[in-house]
């Protein structure tokens, strides 16, 4: 006890001698540091010069954007092309002026949520289609270049636990297969041996295929992970050489022609008894891409819009190309419809998909379920961002492995991962009570108003005002008034 009192004493001791000396250097440090410190930044932002004003500054970063400032600020560093990671900051797909119309009485909203089905079969037309429990799948996201083992396994168990899919991306992974109950195997544009392409066993186990020919966020450019950034588990995963860089091509491997890509889908279709389809980046050739690749019959299609997420790419190809999704979604669902073969192949919207209203609009819209990627890694990162903040970005804790201090608790990932997936599925629906419905194909356009001319001209929903259906002002103008009492008198 006497120990623990001279303890006590010595510390308080301690802290009153410190803040003694804390209330002596005060004056000094108020004199010297505090004042001077002060009065050199109001000499700054006083200073008549405006060119030699600080407050310039703000005029600057308006110029050119914060984001764009520090994205040339790291050009200036180095003469390659810079990659910015999770795709663009634009918001090119204004989902919020798309509103839904509750149904109160000419339609009444479905007596009880019990009786609500978010169930979806992908590929209705294969052999084996591809059964979820919800419309949200996890997109493809790639091991190595992209993210570590321990995010792809938590990425597959959390799907399984949520009843929907994952894909691999452009990797396969023999735990990620153990580990989902539903897995989207991608043939992709990579050239590594050891990728699906060239392992047919691999197809052989897959739950549907999907042929990778573009993607949102960097079109079907050529991409490149130097052999300087390639772990030992990563070379031995993908089958590279010592010193030989991960490349994905510009175009699959033998297919260089619309012709050689029909031929592709249907050889994969009389091989393997699952869905097979096709992921391309959307744009104004839409109806010409979409024409050729129904050639082949095949029995979904992904449409992976100018919002679309990566890893890492030019900032150009996320900023500057590409159809907004809320454009692509409709226009793609009417192309099938004019070629009879809407119920035959199902269609998934990806890029910039936040929200369970985004998705549910995007299937009011002709989507058939949705895929979602930047808002999976949020959602597993969101117990764990403490970790690594402020000193490193969320998505740091999806690049490294193993015992690395950054390394994803798998358990917990795929745990959040489910939650959020079921909650928004939970929430799809509440929308689907609200509209009067039962089942997700039930949604069209017909139950969307549009906020402004832009949205209602891009996706054919009716818009708000006098150029909308059954509208009549409350109020009628000046000019309709004299009408109407021209017409009594």
């Amino acid at each position: 006890m006497a120990l623990v009192w001279t303890v006590f004493i010595g510390a308080v001791a301690a802290l009153g001698l410190f803040t003694l000396g804390m209330l002596a250097a005060m004056p000094i440090i108020d004199k010297w540091l505090v004042n001077l410190t002060f009065d050199r930044l109001l000499a700054a932002l006083v200073d008549t010069r405006y060119t030699q004003n600080l407050g310039s500054v703000l005029s600057l970063v308006r110029r050119s954007g914060a984001q764009t400032g520090i994205e040339n600020m790291i050009r200036a560093t180095k003469a390659s092309a810079i990659s910015r990671p999770m795709g663009t900051p634009l918001q090119l797909s204004h989902w919020e002026h798309l509103m839904f119309s509750p149904a109160q009485v000419a339609r009444f909203p479905t007596a009880s949520r019990q009786r609500l089905d978010t169930t979806v079969t992908l590929g209705p037309a294969a052999d084996k289609p591809l059964k979820c429990a919800m419309p949200i799948l996890i997109t493809g996201m790639s091991y190595g270049g992209a993210l570590s083992a321990e995010t792809k396994v938590a990425l597959a168990r959390g799907a399984t636990e949520a009843g929907t899919a994952t894909n691999t991306g452009e990797s396969y992974l023999p735990a990620e297969r153990d580990a989902a109950r539903r897995l989207i195997v991608q043939y992709h544009r990579g050239t590594w041996p050891l990728s699906a392409q060239n392992h047919p066993e691999w197809l052989e186990k897959a739950d549907a295929i999907e042929i990778q020919i573009g993607q949102g966020a960097q079109a079907a450019a050529e991409m490149r992970t130097s052999h300087r950034r390639i772990s030992p588990e990563m070379r031995s995963t993908f089958g590279l050489e010592e010193g030989e860089d991960a490349v994905i091509a510009a175009r699959l491997r033998g297919v260089d022609t619309p012709e050689e890509l029909v031929q592709l889908i249907s050889r994969l279709k009389r091989r393997y008894p699952v869905p097979v389809g096709i992921k391309i980046a959307v744009g104004t050739r839409l109806r010409e891409d979409l024409e050729a690749l129904l050639e082949g019959h095949p029995d979904f299609l992904v449409l992976d819009g100018g919002e679309g997420g990566t890893h890492g790419g030019p900032p150009i190809l996320q900023d500057d190309f590409g159809l907004p999704l809320i454009a692509a979604v409709p226009w793609a669902d009417q192309i099938l419809r004019d070629h009879g073969v809407r119920h035959d192949v199902s269609l998934i919207a990806a890029g910039g998909l936040r929200t369970p209203g985004q998705f549910l609009k995007a299937i009011a819209l002709g989507a058939d379920a949705v895929y979602v990627g930047f808002a999976a890694l949020m959602a597993m990162a969101s117990s764990q961002a403490s970790r690594v903040l402020p000193w490193a970005p969320p998505e740091a804790l999806f690049y490294e492995s193993g015992a690395s201090k950054h390394a994803l608790d798998t358990v917990q990932a795929a745990q959040s991962l489910a939650n959020y997936l079921k909650s928004c599925n939970e929430e799809l629906k509440y929308g689907l009570q609200a509209l009067g419905y039962t089942r997700l194909d039930q949604v069209s356009r017909q139950d969307l108003f549009a906020l402004d001319p832009w949205t209602a001209a891009v996706t054919g929903v009716a818009p708000l005002g006098p150029q909308g259906p059954d509208f009549t002002p409350a109020h009628p103008s000046k000019a309709s008034r004299q009408q109407e009492e021209t017409v009594l008198h």
